[in-house]
């Protein structure tokens, strides 16, 4: 068990955060012609709900909500992990009254399971989790800020990982359709469009790309005037701190 859950931790560390976006919408997850995953999402009023089904040797499924408050951060984070079927993992995630919880079950024993508790007090925490979830990178785009003060709940499970689960990402906005984030050596290039990321680029080979709709019609809020803000505040005169 302990294995399965190390195997899983290295998984999501290696592809960081890849999902999908809109409801009957699929991304594929690849190194060159190599297939690493599909992922699905539905935006609902409860939140944004992803499936993640990866291949790394053995079969990994992530099951995700991430509920957000009228500011555009998260208020509630629930994720599940499994093994060829076989429940893992947990995390609990919440963010109330200026601060963020995140409690961690390690089913080591599934009748007992390992449990952390980590509590960050650093303001407007932004989640972006390395468990394929697009989601979070939507949420990022639509909040015109260069800078963000990052959380990445899954890192905490590896405690040689702890210092680097929360710290300062960097999103440099390209063209109209086009950004690069920058964390700890990491760079992604996100491509969108009107319905939302399209394609992503990581710096260590992995590509994700957005797969054919399969109900037209049905899509997440349109980003266009948030990518407007966007440019607007890069564009702004500095304020010399």
């Amino acid at each position: 068990m302990k294995k399965r859950i190390v195997g899983l931790i290295y998984a999501g560390m290696l592809l960081l955060v890849i999902s999908a976006t809109t409801f009957g919408v699929e991304y594929i997850a690849r190194i060159d012609n190599m297939e690493l995953g599909r992922i699905r999402v539905e935006y609902t009023k409860n939140g944004w709900i992803s499936v993640s089904e990866i291949q790394y040797g053995e079969k990994y499924t992530i099951e995700t909500r991430t509920a957000y408050g009228p500011n555009g951060f998260f208020q509630v984070y629930e994720a599940t992990f499994k093994t060829n079927g076989e429940l893992v993992a947990k995390i609990l995630g919440v963010n109330k009254a200026g601060k963020t919880t995140i409690t961690l079950y390690a089913y080591y024993d599934p009748k007992a399971p390992s449990v952390k508790t980590f509590t960050f007090t650093e303001p407007n925490i932004v989640l972006l989790d390395n468990n394929f979830i697009i989601p979070h990178f939507e949420m990022i785009l639509r909040m015109p800020q260069p800078r963000f003060q990052i959380l990445i709940p899954q890192a905490l499970f590896n405690p040689s990982k702890t210092d680097k689960a929360s710290g300062i990402a960097m999103l440099k906005r390209l063209s109209d359709r086009s950004y690069v984030l920058s964390y700890e050596g990491t760079e992604i290039k996100i491509t969108t469009d009107e319905k939302g990321i399209v394609r992503m680029e990581y710096n260590n080979g992995i590509v994700v790309e957005r797969l054919a709709e399969k109900k037209p019609g049905t899509t997440m809020p349109q980003m266009h005037q948030n990518q407007q803000n966007m440019k607007n505040t890069q564009n702004a005169p500095k304020s010399g701190k």
